[in-house]
């Protein structure tokens, strides 16, 4: 009986600090949202990981340098993000999953477009702060 009361004390207290990290990755996730809006290079970079893995929808694939640099002040101007659906699965203390779709705004060579995306990005623990490590979107069913 001891034991029984021990683990679900334990899955009560696993489960509380999981749903904490998940809402950690989601204001980590918030963040770099707002840095691409306001295209603030050092608070984007601040949200990465060392080993970035950046995969856009039309399949460029970009480490963390050449995604910085395409961000802020490449081509491309990101002028809203608003996320439809995102679900969190922190699959270990280092480790977190986030799944979701976003409609994004942008001025692409100073063209407005707007876009719906689905995505995956992987969330890691470094230096003691949740930052992204993969992202892969596509574009949405009917775009």
């Amino acid at each position: 009986m001891k034991r029984l009361v021990c683990l679900g004390l334990l899955l009560m207290f696993a489960g509380r600090a999981a749903a904490g990290a998940a809402e950690d990755v989601l204001a980590v996730d918030a963040a770099r949202t707002a840095a691409l809006i306001a295209a603030d290079r050092a608070a984007l970079d601040a949200t990465l990981a060392d080993a970035l893995r950046y995969v856009h929808g039309n399949g460029l694939v970009q480490d963390r340098a050449a995604y910085l640099d395409a961000a802020v002040g490449g081509a491309m101007t990101y002028t809203a993000i608003t996320p439809v659906q995102q679900q969190v699965r922190v699959l270990s203390p280092q480790v977190a999953l986030l799944t979701g779709s976003n409609r994004v705004a942008v001025l692409l060579d100073g063209k407005p477009l707007q876009l719906d995306v689905l995505y995956t990005a992987v969330y890691v623990q470094q230096d003691g702060t949740w930052k992204l490590t993969a992202w892969q979107s596509t574009p949405a069913p009917g775009q």
